[in-house]
């Protein structure tokens, strides 16, 4: 055991955070998917009227805010 608390015996990670950039990116993916299928149900919504993907869009907005600040919070407990 090293002085300043860390164990000598395991491997050293390849990256300082837990779960890895997927988990630091994905709220950012799924905004930009999100956007991207709200101009989409726009633009269809003008020439069939589904307006689906506006409704899908919307989804992947607001669960990328809520994945931004559900990892904001993991980040302040250390996890």
């Amino acid at each position: 055991m090293t002085s300043d608390g860390s164990n000598s015996d395991s491997p050293p990670r390849p990256y300082r955070w837990r779960y890895g950039s997927l988990h630091l990116i994905m709220p950012w993916i799924a905004l930009v998917g999100g956007l991207l299928s709200i101009v989409r149900g726009v633009n269809d919504l003008t020439s069939s009227g589904d307006p689906l993907f506006i409704y899908v869009g919307a989804g992947l907005v607001a669960l990328a805010v809520v994945i931004f600040f559900v990892d904001r919070w993991q980040a302040t407990l250390g996890n």
